[in-house]
C-alpha cells in the first residue's frame, strides 16, 4: 500500500531536527504524527512525505514506512513513521501525479492512503523518476514488524485463526502469499468482546483473487455479476457461487461475525471463512474444518496449547473441555467410517478428527510462517494418553510435549498429506460438514472453514505447478 502525507511547516522543521540529531550517530528514529482517521483505515504503507517549498508548492522530500497506531481522538488517527529516507533530489508532487491516468486520478486521495491500483502506479512513477530510491523502497517495504499481543486472549484467538487460515491454504496446495500481508488491530483488544477476525485484516481487501466480506446472500448475487469473476468460465463461476452460498448457509444460522476470502491457483478455488460469535474470555479455542468438494473429503483439527513455548507441555487431565470434545470427535470418526465404501479412495488414515498441540505465542510475524506444533489423529492422541512414556508429570500425570512424545506430524507433513489425499475422509457429505460447523459454534469455538473445489490433476502435475510457482 502507498500513502501520501503533506507536512505542515512545523512538522517539516521537526523532521529536520530528528534527521540532524540522529545523523551523526546513525541511529534509526521514528516520527509520530496525527491525521484524520477516515483516510487511514489500513495500517502499513510506503509513505511519501511531501513538504512545501518557498513558493508553497509541495515536493516529495522523504519516503518512509507508516504504521497505524491507536486512535488519538474521536476523528483522528495516530501514525508511527519509521525508516525515513531523504531524497537527494526532491520530486515535485505535481510532476509525480501528472503521470497518472485519468482513471487513476479519479481514485487519487490528495493526502492519505491510496487505492491499490493508484498506489501501485504512484510507486512505479516514483521509481521511474527517481530510480536511485529503488533500494530504499525495497528496504522500507520489507521492514514489516511483528505484532505483539501480549497476554490478550483476543490476540490468541486471532493467532489461532491466522494459523488455521495458513493451514487450509497449504492443505489446498496453495501459496496464498497475500496472507502474509495483514493489518494488525491498532487498538487494544478486549477479552469481553468478540475478537477481530484474521481474514478481515488480511489479504489486501479488493484484491481480484479474493472475496470481500459477504454478510448477506444478496452480496453473493451481486458478486456473481461483477467483473471480479469475468475472466473465468461461467460454469466455474456458478460452482464457486454455489459453494459460497452453501458456506454462508452453514454459518449464518449461528453467527453474522464472518470474514470471507477466495483464492485461486492452477484451476482450483479455495473459499475460506473465519467466524466467531463469543467474547474471547468465553471462547474455548479454534477449529479447522477443511472440505475437499471434489474428493468429498473432510478433515477437522482442534487446537490445544502447550503451557510454555520452550519445553512446554499439554496436560489432558487439566483440560475440562477435552472429554466432551473427544466424544464429538469419536462420533464424527464413527459416522465417517460408516459412510466409507469398498470403492472409495484408500487413505493412510481415513479418520477426519485431528488435534494440534501448538506453542503459545505472544508475537505474530508478517510472514506465512505457521505456529510450530504437533498433530495427532484422535486415535493416536487417545493411545498416547495411555502410554507410560507420557506419564512423567508430577505424580505420574500424563503430559504431551516435544521431550516425551515418540512421534507426531509437523505442519509441513500434515498439510502435505491432506493436500495429496493421504488423510481425510472419503464420501463425506455437505450435510456432515454443516453439522460440524454448528457443533463448533455450540461448543463456543472460533472457526476456520474452507472448501476446495476444481480440477484435481495427478500429484506429479501438482508438484510441477508448485515448483514453477516459486
Amino acid at each position: 500500500m502507498v500513502a501520501i502525507i503533506k507536512c505542515l511547516d512545523y512538522e517539516d522543521e521537526y523532521l529536520k531536527f530528528l534527521e540532524d540529531s540522529h545523523q551523526s550517530r546513525r541511529h534509526d528514529w521514528e516520527w509520530t504524527v496525527t491525521r484524520q482517521r477516515a483516510l487511514w483505515s489500513k495500517g502499513r504503507h510506503l509513505l511519501l512525505i511531501a513538504s512545501a517549498d518557498t513558493y508553497g508548492q509541495y515536493q516529495v522530500t522523504r519516503v518512509g514506512k507508516s504504521v497505524r497506531r491507536r486512535g488519538a481522538r474521536d476523528q483522528e488517527q495516530q501514525l508511527r513513521v519509521t525508516h525515513v529516507r531523504r531524497l537527494r533530489r526532491p520530486l515535485p508532487l505535481d510532476e509525480l501525479l501528472d503521470g497518472l491516468t485519468l482513471a487513476q486520478r479519479r481514485h487519487l486521495i490528495e493526502e492519505g492512503q491510496q487505492s491499490k491500483g493508484t498506489g501501485e502506479a504512484i510507486r512505479a512513477l516514483l521509481l521511474r523518476l527517481r530510480p536511485e530510491l529503488t533500494e530504499a523502497v525495497n528496504v522500507i517495504e520489507g521492514a514489516v514488524e511483528s505484532w505483539d499481543f501480549g497476554d490478550s486472549r483476543a490476540g490468541q484467538e486471532v493467532a489461532l485463526q491466522r494459523d488455521g487460515t495458513l493451514a487450509v491454504a497449504r492443505m489446498g496446495g496453495m501459496q496464498a502469499p497475500k496472507l502474509a500481508e495483514w493489518d494488525p488491530p491498532a487498538e487494544e483488544l478486549f477479552d469481553d468482546t468478540v475478537p477481530p477476525l484474521f481474514l478481515a485484516m488480511a489479504g489486501g481487501a479488493g484484491h481480484p483473487d479474493q472475496l470481500q466480506d459477504l454478510p448477506e446472500l444478496d452480496a453473493l448475487d451481486s458478486l456473481a455479476h461483477s467483473d471480479m469473476l469475468s475472466d473465468r468460465p461461467a460454469l466455474e463461476d456458478h460452482l464457486v457461487m454455489q459453494d459460497a452460498r452453501t458456506m454462508h448457509g452453514w454459518l449464518s444460522e449461528e453467527t453474522s461475525h464472518v470474514a470471507w476470502r477466495k483464492f485461486r491457483e492452477h484451476g482450483r478455488t479455495l473459499l475460506v471463512a473465519n467466524a466467531n460469535r463469543t467474547p474471547a474470555e468465553q471462547t474455548l479455542g479454534c477449529d479447522i474444518i477443511f472440505y475437499n468438494v471434489t474428493r468429498h473429503s473432510l478433515v477437522l483439527v482442534q487446537y490445544k496449547k502447550l503451557d510454555a513455548e520452550r519445553g512446554g507441555f499439554y496436560y489432558p487431565n487439566s483440560d475440562r473441555n477435552l472429554a466432551k470434545e473427544l466424544v464429538r470427535m469419536r462420533s464424527l470418526d464413527r459416522y465417517a467410517a460408516m459412510q466409507a465404501g469398498p470403492t472409495d479412495e484408500q487413505r493412510l488414515d481415513p479418520s477426519p478428527s485431528w488435534i494440534k498441540l501448538c506453542h503459545p505465542r505472544s508475537v505474530l510475524p508478517h510472514t506465512t510462517e505457521m505456529i510450530h506444533g504437533m498433530y495427532f489423529s484422535r486415535r493416536q492422541f487417545e493411545s498416547l494418553s495411555d502410554d507410560d512414556r507420557l506419564k512423567d508429570g508430577r505424580g505420574g500425570a500424563v503430559r504431551f510435549g516435544y521431550k516425551n512424545v515418540p512421534a507426531y506430524l509437523d505442519n509441513t507433513l500434515f498439510t502435505r498429506l491432506v493436500e495429496t489425499g493421504q488423510i481425510g475422509t472419503t464420501g463425506a457429505s455437505t450435510d456432515l460438514v454443516r453439522q460440524q460447523v454448528l457443533r463448533s459454534f455450540r461448543g463456543q469455538r472460533s472457526l476456520v472453514l474452507a472448501t476446495l473445489s476444481g480440477a484435481e490433476p495427478p500429484q506429479a502435475a501438482r508438484n510441477a505447478q508448485r515448483r514453477h510457482a516459486r
